[in-house]
């Protein structure tokens, strides 16, 4: 590596901190120096991805489907429950039953306070519950004697089972890693997304500075230009109509000239707004002096697509999804039911001491079951409407597949054939530049007149234009492989990007 390539990169570094530690770095850096820094396509990209609102949004969305994950991978896991009822006051009058049959009112004033523990734990592959729970209460009622009851529940094994019911918690355990997964992916994508723009950027604002300095060019020339004109018409070589002619050219470069700085100015702003950097931070870009130059293979490009690209993921989350309301729809309308028991120990006493002494035991078994038997055919259209939605999604798929890998195939070739036009497109720009060189130096030898020097002039500005467009072109192909593979076929790596 030579020293001048080292020296670029260590100024890139440097200028890399000062923006990251010291937002207003920029401005001060523009007042005390008129140098500005010319960075090339992989200095603004990498720059992008360090700074740009874009990269930190595709960051926090990333954040945020691994919180989801956590907060999934929590629900498989015990959780511990502490609730309470206190104070709970109550004094007024109420129903009493006599032993006559009778009923009166009576005025009571009494308090309840409760304190108790529990923990559950789901049984993801059965849809069950397993729980252990501790409790106390106190009863207080107050009368011409305050009286206190005090009752426990030391211990407290319960089981809750759904029978033929939908189990969501089996389905997310299929459903929340692989959209994990399409998370991460996405992530890569988002990184090479902006790397796409921010080449589509940084060739617009090449291309503007390109027609800028054109413009510039074409204004002194066409007043050398103008100045030769007005010497030979002075002396009779030439007619009005060739003078107004080189005058018109003048001003006509004159007014291209404001307006190619109007749209330079334009685009250097648009694009330091998507690197991140502050308005005025003295930036430029030139044409990239490499040409990548390698071959992609359309079967590994293929299937590096449908390995790495989300969209191989997120078809397999579509089938999931298809697959799960069909199976909700199916246990929604069948015969279900719920066992729940309870095994535990209680006791209760006038005094807390007492309270847990010899506690006796308790049991509850219960069966809670449902059967639909006619809604009007409403369970029947809801699982059909579900099969139906299946088989849809599963087309879809199919012709969305064949889609992503004919965008696959046509991008390789595109790649193949740009390569190509960058060449011809370099060769053409070096042809027309000397053609102009020559007609420029014929018409002030008088061999030419001055509708074919301008001609050679807009030749040579449309070839240079055709080249930087090519260059986009190319740049922006490979880029778009990137995103659609993350596959670097330059170097034959797999792309990543630290979090």
């Amino acid at each position: 590596m030579t020293s001048s390539i080292m020296r670029k990169r260590q100024t890139f570094c440097l200028l890399l901190f000062l923006l990251i530690t010291m937002p207003g770095m920029q401005n001060v850096f523009a007042q005390e120096t008129e140098e500005i820094y010319t960075m090339t396509l992989r200095e603004t990209i990498d720059l992008a991805i360090e700074l740009s609102p874009l990269s930190r949004s595709a960051r926090y969305s990333l954040l945020a489907s691994e919180w989801r994950y956590k907060s999934y991978r929590a629900d498989l896991f015990p959780g511990l429950t502490l609730s309470g009822d206190a104070p709970n006051y109550r004094r007024a009058f109420r129903e009493n039953f006599n032993p006559d049959g009778t009923t009166s009112l009576i005025y009571t004033q009494q308090s309840n306070a409760s304190i108790g523990l529990s923990v559950s734990q789901p049984i993801m592959h059965t849809g069950g519950n397993l729980s252990l729970s501790t409790g106390i209460t106190r009863l207080g009622i107050f009368a011409d004697e305050n009286t206190y009851l005090w009752s426990s529940t030391p211990l407290v094994v319960g089981y809750s089972q759904p029978i033929f019911q939908y189990n969501d918690l089996r389905w997310r355990n299929r459903m929340e890693p692989l959209q994990l997964q399409i998370a991460q992916k996405q992530y890569v994508e988002a990184m090479e997304d902006l790397s796409f723009t921010v080449t589509q950027r940084y060739f617009d604002v090449l291309l503007s500075k390109i027609n800028l300095d054109i413009a510039e060019f074409n204004v002194a020339v066409n007043d050398s230009i103008y100045n030769i004109s007005q010497g030979r018409y002075n002396v009779g070589n030439i007619a009005e109509n060739d003078l107004l002619q080189s005058e018109l050219q003048l001003r006509n470069a004159e007014s291209s000239l404001t307006q190619a700085q109007i749209n330079y100015d334009q685009q250097i702003n648009n694009f330091r707004l998507l690197l991140g950097l502050d308005p005025g931070a003295p930036i430029d870009v030139e044409v990239p002096d490499e040409m990548p130059d390698f071959f992609v293979d359309e079967e590994t490009a293929l299937e590096m697509a449908r390995r790495n690209n989300s969209t191989s993921l997120d078809f397999d989350l579509q089938t999931l999804e298809a697959e799960r309301n069909l199976d909700m729809a199916q246990k929604q309308s069948s015969f279900s039911a719920t066992i729940q028991a309870n095994f535990g120990l209680n006791q209760t006493s006038e005094n807390f001491s007492d309270l847990y002494q010899e506690p006796l035991n308790q049991q509850f078994v219960t069966l809670n079951f449902q059967v639909p038997i006619f809604n009007w055919g409403k369970n029947r259209a809801e699982i059909n409407f579900a099969r139906n939605t299946q088989r849809q999604v599963a087309d879809d798929i199919a012709f969305e597949q064949a889609q992503f890998d004919l965008t696959v195939q046509n991008m390789v070739a595109e790649f193949r054939q740009l390569r190509e036009q960058v060449t011809l497109a370099e060769l053409s720009d070096q042809i027309a530049d000397r053609r102009y060189a020559v007609a420029r130096n014929r018409y002030r030898i008088g061999q030419i007149d001055i509708t074919n020097l301008f001609i050679a002039q807009n030749e040579r500005d449309a070839a240079l234009r055709n080249y930087i467009q090519s260059l986009r072109n190319y740049w922006m192909s490979i880029y778009n492989l990137r995103r659609l593979t993350l596959f670097d076929f330059e170097y034959g790596a797999m792309i990543r990007h630290d979090f």
